[in-house]
Order: C-alpha cells, then structure tokens, then sequence
C-alpha cells in the first residue's frame, strides 16, 4: 500500500489497477492489484491507469475511475507526475494559485493544456472510457 499522493508514474506504468481506499485524496491510500480489466458492477473503488494528450501533444499518464463514465465528477480523472497529482475535477472551487501551480507541473500554460483528451488503458466491461476535458469543465475554476 502506498498513500494515493505518493504514487509515481512508474507505479502505473508498473500496475494498471490500484484499489483506492480513503474519504479523501488527502488521507487516501491504494493498493496494487493484478486485476486487468474492471467492471461497473464493482463495489469498490479502482483507479485505472489512464493516458492523457494535451492540446500542445504533450502525452502523460494518470489514473480515473472508470466504472462510472457518466461524468467526470464519478471519472475524476487526474494526471501524475513526478511533482505531484494534476486533477481536473475538484469539490470546491479551486483559487487561481492551486490552478497555477498544476499547470506548472505539466510544464505548460492553461492554452496549451486545454482541450486535454483521454483514454483509460483498461477496460470497463469490455469498453474503454475516453473523453475530452475543456478548460471550462474545471469546477468552478477562477
């Protein structure tokens, strides 16, 4: 087990599926699993490694909950890299200081990440989730 803040690109490049166990991102903790494939039908919660390509082409892998694709608030799809997490749904709207600092660890300005496409590289009852993220579904993002 490893808390959910610390995990690497190399663990997800390493494992696919992690089960997620926590209230919030902050006290998470996920832990490896062999699982290859997942199902809506799951009761418990799978963060899947997810590849994701920004506007500029920038390509970088991250995780999602795929099981629910009606949005991306059950999605909550997130970018790791080595400075951190670089999440695309938040519960409270973020300030213009948070926001800056994760386009920071992409290396890149707002205009060049966004629309960012993704595509999750497990499949979810033999489906594979993808989507588009605008800059205009950040919740409420100042």
């Amino acid at each position: 087990m490893k808390r959910l803040i610390d995990l690497t690109p190399s663990d997800l490049e390493r494992v696919a599926i992690w089960h997620y166990h926590g209230d919030t991102d902050d006290d998470a903790v996920v832990r490896a699993t062999a699982r290859t494939e997942l199902s809506g039908d799951d009761g418990d919660l799978f963060l899947a490694r997810t590849q994701f390509v920004l506007a500029n082409g920038a390509q970088h892998i991250g995780f999602c909950s795929p099981q629910d694709d009606s949005g991306l608030d059950y999605l909550q799809p997130a970018i790791v890299t080595s400075d951190g997490l670089v999440y695309f749904w938040f519960d409270e709207p973020p300030s213009r200081e948070t926001l800056r600092a994760q386009w920071h660890r992409l290396g890149a300005d707002r205009e060049a990440i966004f629309p960012v496409h993704f595509r999750c590289t497990v499949p979810v009852d033999g489906k594979y989730v993808t989507g588009t993220i605008e800059s205009d579904d950040l919740t409420g993002a100042a």
